[in-house]
């Protein structure tokens, strides 16, 4: 749907003529790991003729994250909670989407899928943003394919010191694959319930024979029906890259792709005025299995990364990213006791999300000088974010009241029954701004290192309503601080301590037609990492404080548009734990656990002062572990718990209950070919995720047991 991010992000929640709107304990020494799989890692070796392919999933722990933090340091030294998703992690466990990843990652929340077009993902309560291959692109209106993945960094807490710009919850980096000496070719066959079905083919190998230059090419065709009646989906994915050493100490790459997806548009059922759900079955569906979003995206992103001496890097990164929405989406709202609730049509004639970036960045080290392990870096980013939307409500002749119990016929012929024209609407924002960054980090002695870093950021901020002009909302510049210290007593344990600072400006729209200020927040995090020797596991726990101002609050409806209002300061305090990594030859786990406490510590309205904000779990926790027999067989299994919602302030409404899913995999690797077995929610949980906040839109139910078998051959 029309939606351009959430909690005020590089966009807002558009729904034209509709309104959106334990404290757990664990001991640290129980968490283990987040691999999955017996072919968990980031690159898997070449096997020789013969030999069965033998891949080490705790490889990845080892992977340069300064991409995305900005900071040249191992994993476990820097002073920041970082998720790295690997891309055999997401294979082991047939996750589809980032709300699947999110479930198994310590503080990131699944935040509803609006209009089946993409997962809402939160992180530390806040809205995620997203970047690719370490440069902002704002919100995402689709579901990126992972097989042209090799990895996703989900940095928590903000990182307006690295983008200027920035939510206060953090970032979820997507890297892109690239082609290296040892890269496979495979092809892979996949089929699952509810007539699923997937071919990926990858291809990769030198073009030259001094192995200098290495390409890549991945082509995906995927579709399915779902559980739900008149559900269907399918997408293509078509990529390829050049990853070239220039010259001595000189690498460059280009990556890019086109992926076109199309679904069965699906918001939701709603809830009864109590919060009760619905007494409808899981499949039961509202709107038409006519109306469909297609959403074609084309992405290209390069780089170049010099090595110019021992002492200083520098790298240069673009990105492009376009995607379009179009077509009908039908929901209802507003359920009441007899079972009447309201149904309406918006057909997308142009929902165009548009992104440039590109970066600059250098790093001088201090080695040379009597400092070892102490550096400096700078960084100069300019990004150019656009969302063009236009639709029609159309009439619907026969009224827009629905009753629930008439059935899914009835009501699809309702929808069906729309005429045009309509009400036509159109709205468009403009969000450009240049950064300027630096940061340094000193080792002052042995054990005790200190970091500060600081960004300068100059928005452009401007709107466009129907036909009318263009409005301009550019504030002052900003800074933006983050300072840290870090102590490693022995090798390989860190503990830090660390101070930084968000700014992001909002695209939503007030009750008379402004933009919101912009966000405004800092964070307090205190933390431990430990990484073993030999770097098979990694151990973290952090306990953080946000507190942000002028967060979006659905207000009311004008015009058919939603109008928000920022509520005055918010603190999200909490506690997160995981591990991750090899325990023993052959056994791989990942655990999590997230304590998040959101409060409203000033506000006009001063009876919510104090109050828990609503639509947040307080608690969440996950586990996935796998073993590998000798011969080639694997067995793994996860569990995914999710709290309790609170949906009313003052509890006047039921809450959304908490739910635990257990999933589980098997498999046989021989010679070169893989055989994977994969069912999710084996116990076939009833459960229920919010979409956009409120209970008059509702709730989707979430998805039953399924199974999916896949065959791999690897070349």
């Amino acid at each position: 749907m029309n939606r351009l991010g959430q909690d005020g992000g590089f966009g807002s929640d558009m729904r034209m003529g509709r309104r959106r709107h334990l404290l757990v304990v664990g001991a640290f020494a129980l968490q283990v790991g987040l691999l999955a799989g017996p072919a968990q890692a980031q690159e898997a070796e070449p096997a020789a003729d013969g030999d069965a392919i033998v891949v080490s999933g705790y490889r990845y722990l080892s992977e340069d994250t300064s991409g995305t933090t900005g900071l040249p340091l191992s994993l476990e030294k820097v002073p920041q909670s970082i998720t790295l998703i690997s891309e055999d992690f997401l294979e082991a466990t047939d996750a589809r989407t980032l709300g699947d990843v999110a479930q198994y990652t310590p503080g990131a929340l699944f935040d509803g899928n609006p209009g089946g077009t993409s997962s809402v993902i939160k992180l530390r309560g806040f809205a995620a943003g997203n970047a690719i291959d370490g440069l902002n692109v704002g919100a995402l209106d689709y579901e990126p394919d992972f097989a042209t993945l090799e990895r996703l960094e989900i940095v928590k807490g903000p990182t307006s010191v690295v983008y200027g710009a920035a939510n206060p919850g953090g970032i979820i980096n997507q890297v892109t694959k690239r082609a290296r000496a040892g890269t496979l070719s495979h092809i892979e066959l996949l089929g699952g319930s509810w007539d699923r079905w997937r071919i990926e083919g990858q291809l990769a190998g030198a073009l030259n024979a001094a192995e200098t230059v290495h390409v890549i090419g991945i082509a995906v065709h995927e579709e399915g029906d779902s559980f739900m009646q008149r559900v269907g989906s399918a997408k293509t994915v078509l990529y390829a890259g050049i990853d070239a050493d220039l010259s001595a100490g000189l690498t460059g790459y280009i990556h890019g792709g086109y992926e076109r997806y199309r679904r069965t548009s699906f918001d939701g059922i709603p809830t009864l005025p109590d919060g009760s759900p619905a007494p409808v079955g899981r499949s039961f569906f509202i709107g038409s299995g006519d109306f469909e979003l297609v959403t074609p995206v084309v992405r290209v992103n390069g780089g170049l990364d010099w090595e110019a001496s021992s002492a200083l890097s520098v790298s240069l990164k673009v990105n492009y990213l376009r995607s379009n929405t179009t077509g009908e989406s039908g929901f209802g709202y507003d359920l009441q006791p007899n079972g009447d609730f309201l149904i309406a049509v918006n057909k997308i004639t142009k929902s165009t999300t548009e992104a440039f970036s590109a970066g600059l960045s250098g790093v001088y080290k201090f080695d040379d000088l009597g400092l070892a392990d102490s550096f400096i870096t700078v960084a100069a980013n300019y990004q150019d974010y656009e969302t063009q939307q236009a639709g029609t409500i159309p009439d619907m002749p026969q009224g827009d009241v629905a009753n629930i119990f008439d059935g899914v016929d009835a009501i699809e012929a309702l929808f069906n029954s729309r005429t045009y024209p309509g009400f036509d609407y159109g709205l468009n924002r403009r969000l450009r701004y240049f950064t300027l960054s630096t940061q340094a980090s000193i080792k002052v002695a042995e054990p005790l290192t200190l970091l500060g870093g600081i960004s300068w950021a100059k928005p452009d901020v401007s709107k466009q309503s129907g036909t009318g002009p263009w409005q301009d909302f550019s504030g002052d510049s900003q800074t933006s601080l983050r300072l840290a210290a870090s102590l490693e007593p022995v090798k390989g344990l860190n503990f830090y301590a660390s101070y930084s600072e968000s700014f992001q400006p909002q695209l939503f729209i007030d009750a008379v037609g402004d933009v919101l200020p912009p966000l405004a927040g800092e964070q307090y995090e205190v933390g431990v990492k430990y990484v073993s020797p030999d770097r098979r596991i990694l151990l973290t726990a952090a306990l953080f404080d946000v507190r942000q101002a002028n967060q979006a609050r659905y207000d009311q409806t004008i015009d058919l548009i939603d109008r928000y209002a920022p509520v005055g300061k918010v603190r999200h305090r909490g506690f997160e734990m995981q591990a991750v990594g090899e325990i023993t030859k052959g056994w791989q786990v990942n655990a999590g656990l997230a304590i998040l406490d959101p409060t409203i510590r000033e506000d006009d309205d001063t009876t919510l002062i104090g109050k828990t904000l609503t639509f947040l779990p307080k608690s969440t926790a996950s586990i996935y572990t796998s073993y590998e027999f000798g011969g080639g067989a694997f067995v793994g299994g996860g569990i995914r718990y999710v709290g309790s919602v609170k949906t009313d302030f003052d509890r006047a409404t039921r809450d959304i209950a908490s739910y635990t899913l257990v999933d589980a995999s098997a498999g046989y690797d021989f010679e070169r070919f893989r055989v994977q077995l994969n069912i999710k929610n084996l116990f076939d949980k009833h459960y229920f995720v919010n979409n956009y906040q409120t209970l008059f839109y509702g709730n989707v139910v979430g998805e039953p047991r399924s199974v999916t078998i896949s065959l791999r051959a690897n070349f």
